[in-house]
């Protein structure tokens, strides 16, 4: 058995998501929905993308 790739793992918690919310399961929503946010969190991180003030994300620019 091959092990789980990061796309069947983040696929696997999106149904989770759908199904908790459907079961009314606020715990597994929650843990979903963190994982989910700390794994496009660190998408944009390996794609250069900073956090900035608020939600946004942007590009550092270089020194000018």
């Amino acid at each position: 058995m091959r092990a789980p790739s990061e796309r069947d793992q983040r696929d696997a918690k999106l149904d989770i998501l759908v199904e908790s919310f459907m079961r009314d399961d606020m715990p597994a929503y929650r843990n979903a929905c963190e994982w989910l946010r700390d794994y496009a969190d660190e998408i944009k991180r390996g794609r250069g993308l900073v956090h900035g003030s608020g939600h946004y994300w942007y590009k550092p620019r270089g020194n000018r």
